[in-house]
C-alpha cells in the first residue's frame, strides 16, 4: 500500500469528496468549507492522498501544514469494502514517517469520541491521547490525540499547540 499525493485538479476534487461526503449529509457546512478553503490545497498548505494498493484506489487522506512544527491529520476515509485490512494504519505511519524527514515536532488528530476503532489505533500506534474539544458546529466532543515525533515529551508545548489548533480544546 502507498499514499500519492493529489495534485491534478480532478483527482483532488474527487478526493475531498469521499473525505468529506459523509459528514456534508450531516453537516452541510463541509461542502461550503472546501469551496473556502480551495486556495490551501493550491499552496500545498493542505494536501490529499490517495491510499493505493496494487493501482486500486482503497481511501484518501488529508493533511493540513498549521504551523512550523506541527501538522493536522484531517481525515482518514477507506471505502467500506477495503475497511479492516490495515490501511488507514498503514497510510498513517507513512505520513508519519513522512512528517519526521520534513522535520516536524507533532503530528495532530482527532475522532468522536465513540469511535473506537480509531482510538484503538491511535493506542496502537502511540499517539498520546491529550484531551478534547467541543465541535460547536457539530454539536459535539472529538477526543484530541498528538503523536510526538520527535519523542521530546513536551506536554506543556503540545498542550499549547492544541490550544490554537482546535477551539474548545481542554485536557484530558
Amino acid at each position: 500500500m502507498k499514499i500519492i499525493q493529489l495534485k491534478e485538479a480532478e483527482r483532488l476534487k474527487e478526493g475531498l469528496r469521499s473525505l468529506t461526503e459523509e459528514f456534508i449529509g450531516e453537516h452541510s457546512y463541509y461542502s461550503t468549507w472546501i469551496q473556502k478553503n480551495s486556495s490551501t490545497f493550491k499552496d500545498g498548505t493542505r494536501i490529499v492522498y490517495e491510499l493505493n494498493d496494487k493501482e486500486k484506489v482503497v481511501g484518501y487522506m488529508m493533511v493540513h501544514f498549521s504551523t512550523e512544527k506541527c501538522a493536522k491529520i484531517n481525515g482518514i476515509f477507506v471505502f467500506p469494502d477495503c475497511q479492516k485490512r490495515g490501511y488507514a494504519k498503514e497510510a498513517l505511519l507513512q505520513v508519519l514517517e513522512q512528517l519526521k524527514s520534513q522535520n516536524y515536532d507533532y503530528a495532530f488528530i482527532q475522532t468522536r469520541t465513540n469511535n473506537k476503532i480509531v482510538v484503538h489505533m491511535f493506542d496502537s500506534l502511540h499517539f498520546d491521547v491529550i484531551g478534547q474539544n467541543y465541535h460547536k458546529i457539530e454539536n459535539q466532543t472529538n477526543l484530541l490525540a498528538v503523536y510526538d515525533l520527535k519523542e521530546k515529551r513536551n506536554f506543556d508545548e503540545m498542550f499549547a499547540l492544541a490550544e490554537q489548533l482546535y477551539p474548545g480544546f481542554s485536557k484530558k
